[in-house]
């Protein structure tokens, strides 16, 4: 009579290997849950930046009789600057730093006025990039005033 007190090197072997598949498996799975959070964190970061700022342009824009001129990086708002630093990685409104996330680099941007009659806007549309984005982040926003 033969006495089985432990296992054969195949069904080692078999155990070894689908261990390491199942490993595998998650291994990936948990990279790609990291680069989700990362993407999401950094959203997340820009768009409560990009809140801020929204917030202190608005409250440069009157409501009416507001003047702007914008040329290149920055627009002239009521005697008060609006600015795209873009080696900084920050915008400036009336000398104040909104610096972007520390990851988060302006890639490119767009600052324009227009008026039709009274009716206004000013545009602003920053193109932001960064390694914990699956692509790129386009912040793109519109503020109307009566000139």
């Amino acid at each position: 009579m033969i006495n089985n007190k432990g296992f054969t090197v195949v069904e080692l072997i078999a155990s070894f290997a689908l261990t390491m598949v199942i490993t595998v498996f998650l291994f990936e799975v948990l990279i790609e849950v990291k680069d989700i959070f990362a993407d999401t964190s950094t959203k997340t970061a820009i768009q409560q930046k990009a809140s801020i700022i929204s917030k202190n342009i608005q409250n440069t824009l009157s409501t009416v009789g507001s003047t702007v001129s914008c040329s290149g990086a920055s627009c002239n708002i009521n005697g008060k600057t609006l600015r795209v630093d873009q080696a900084g990685k920050k915008i400036v409104i009336n000398g104040q730093n909104f610096n972007m996330p520390d990851t988060v680099n302006i890639k490119n941007y767009n600052l324009n006025s227009s008026c039709d009659g009274t009716n206004c806007y000013l545009y602003v549309n920053l193109i932001l990039s960064s390694g914990n984005l699956r692509k790129d982040y386009n912040y793109d926003v519109t503020y109307y005033y009566s000139s």
